[in-house]
Order: structure tokens, then sequence, then C-alpha cells
């Protein structure tokens, strides 16, 4: 988060949202106790300096973290005994049944 931060100072997006998680981090410390802003607060605190729509935070965090969520599920497929498989044929649905797509009652 360190290089995040210093990164987006030299971008000359180093505003509100980015001081004051830094002035948290900061505060923390101070109370010797460890807070540290990890890169979700970080990327939160520049998307906020850049002007852009808290709503589309999530959004921006699971794009970020898709790659690792990749190399984790490969990673477990090459190295771990597999917990269970699913059969993509022969398996059942529990949920609510089929509708048509006509029926907005339920919208």
């Amino acid at each position: 988060t360190a290089r995040l931060f210093e990164l987006a100072g030299e971008a000359g997006v180093d505003g509100v949202h980015m001081r004051a998680a830094r002035a948290v981090e900061k505060a923390f410390a101070a109370a010797k106790k460890s807070l540290p802003i990890n890169v979700d607060g970080a990327i939160g605190a520049i998307l906020a300096d850049l002007g852009m729509d808290p709503a589309a935070f999530n959004g921006i965090f699971m794009i970020a973290r898709t790659p690792g969520l990749v190399a984790h599920v490969i990673e477990e497929q090459i190295r771990e005994k597999p917990m269970r498989r699913i059969d993509p044929v022969n398996h059942g649905y529990d949920g609510p049944p089929a509708r048509s797509l006509s029926d907005k009652s339920s919208f």
C-alpha cells in the first residue's frame, strides 16, 4: 500500500481521502496499535480522490482480486487432493422452480 500511495502522490492524486487514510494509520501507530491500511483501503482512498462513485468500488475490488483467485484455484487443482467433484451432468438443482421470463410478478 505504501507503493500505491507513493505512485498516487507522484501522479498528483493525494487528496483528502488518501491523507485521511494515512492519518488513521499514523494515529494507530502513535497509540502503539498496528492498523496498516490494506490494499483495498488504499485503492478506495485513491479512487475516492479521483472522484469515482463509491458505488463502483466493490466492482473494482473484485476485478483486482480476480487474478489472485484464479491463481489460487489453479494451485489447489494442481497441488491439493480434491475435496469434492461436482459432475457437470449428474447433479440436482434444489432452488426455486423454473419460471417463464414473461412472469414479471416476482421482480
